[in-house]
């Protein structure tokens, strides 16, 4: 099925907001990143409009610094935002019509999420602390101007060394902090800034499942070294009158099956612990080629009301279960995918939206002994090790507060639910 698409202007110079829809002929949008090793660019949309000024004219709000939010509203349910973002450029030209070519215009809008603003606003007068990695950006974020919500940003897992920047964009440098934490800087459908840190995957169940046969082409796999690190030299600490003191460590069983594949990093972490952690991590994740899929276009129009609302939910970090591919060579037949982005064109009557998908097994944290199903134990668990095991697949909801995923918060729970009813719905 498709919604009804509706694209709202928010004057920059204030007053009611203007309903748009009726001018707008495609609206494309891009959210997220398209693979698991670099930063979310700032969400964006480009929308195509066009009117013959005889009969109407553009609002004159719809200008650079205006805010344009596109809604898709299923009828009986809440508008699901797909985004929002202040124009930043606007291009204006004709229909070639002959000698109404002057009545027939057309304009091209490009509008940036807030995490651009980031990139224009400059922090550094005032030195952090050692910190969490969580609370570092946070930091960087409040000294911007905007402050994250830590009901839905994450506090961090390892130490970030004190620091002192010159001027610097605030995106470059919570970035830059991101990026040595395993975390992720990204923003929601709505706009809102938040952080997750590299705990944020764990726990996560998947929100929209998928049959081959709801996938516009044949999904393609493809196992390569890509990704592989089985060697790894983590620079730590504040460097005395050399480089920084380093965490050095390899899996000698993925070395002696691919051979040798190093990383070697200089990191704001701030001690010998935080690098392990860090190092560690990467060594569990890394040291073995995983297959992958990198692409998923779906055929929105095919899915029912439930898959379509579930769909409308999906951003970066959601889950997607994916079943019913052809078995081939030892590719899998049915997988977990992370969101890592993806590309959406709306138009009247149309939904079209790719996904830009990982691997579960690549980016979700190695096991605890919590995650796995109570039933096992030390002398049922075969031949799987600590060292050894790097995942376990998504874990059933067992009803413990374990299973809630990192993004959860108890004070984002309804008062009413205890402890003993959180599972049962209180």
């Amino acid at each position: 099925m498709i919604g009804t698409h509706v694209v709202t202007l928010t004057p920059a110079a204030g007053g009611a907001d203007v309903d748009v829809s009726c001018l707008v002929d495609r609206v494309s949008i891009r959210h997220g990143r398209d693979d698991t090793d670099t930063q979310p660019e700032p969400n964006t949309a480009t929308f195509d409009l066009s009117l013959d000024t005889d009969e109407d004219v553009y609002p004159d709000g719809l200008d650079v610094a205006g805010v344009l939010t596109v809604t898709t509203t299923v009828a009986g349910h809440p508008a699901s935002v797909r985004f929002s973002g202040k124009i930043t450029d606007v291009d204006q030209t004709w229909e070639a019509a002959g000698e109404d070519t002057p009545n027939r215009q057309v304009l091209q809008i490009i509008a940036a999420g807030p995490l651009a603003d980031m990139g224009r606003r400059v922090v550094g007068d005032t030195p952090w602390p050692q910190q969490l990695d969580g609370a570092r950006v946070s930091a960087i974020m409040a000294a911007a101007g905007v402050t994250l919500d830590p009901l839905y940003s994450d506090p961090g897992t390892v130490q970030i060394i004190a620091r002192d920047i010159d001027a610097q964009p605030a995106l470059d440098v919570a970035q830059a902090t991101a990026g040595d934490a395993g975390g992720i800087v990204w923003t929601t459908r709505a706009g809102e800034i938040r952080y997750a840190d590299s705990d944020h995957r764990r726990g996560t169940v998947p929100a929209l499942s998928l049959d081959a046969c709801d996938v516009l082409v044949t999904p393609k796999w493809s196992r390569t070294t890509a990704g592989l690190i089985n060697k790894i030299s983590i620079g730590y600490g504040v460097a005395g009158s050399g480089d920084q003191p380093r965490y050095v460590a390899q899996r000698d069983d993925s070395i002696e099956e691919f051979g040798r594949y190093e990383l070697e990093a200089s990191t704001q972490l701030a001690a010998l612990a935080d690098a392990a952690a860090m190092g560690d991590l990467l060594l569990t994740t890394n040291h073995a080629p995983v297959w992958i899929m990198s692409s998923l276009p779906v055929d929105v129009g095919g899915l029912d009301e439930a898959r379509y609302l579930a769909l409308l939910d999906l951003e970066m970090n959601s889950l997607i279960g994916l079943t019913g591919l052809p078995a081939a060579n030892g590719a899998p037949t049915s997988a977990y995918l992370w969101v890592e982005g993806y590309t959406e064109n709306l138009e009247s009557g149309v939904h079209e939206m790719e996904f830009a998908v990982s691997g579960y097994c690549r980016t979700v944290p190695p096991p605890r002994w919590n995650d796995v199903d109570p039933a096992t134990t030390w002398d049922t668990v075969g031949a799987i090790t600590w060292d050894g095991i790097a995942c376990l697949g998504p874990t059933p909801d067992r009803g413990r507060w374990d299973d809630v995923p990192a993004s959860q918060r108890w004070d984002q729970i309804a008062p009413a639910v205890t402890w003993d009813t959180y599972r049962t719905g209180g």
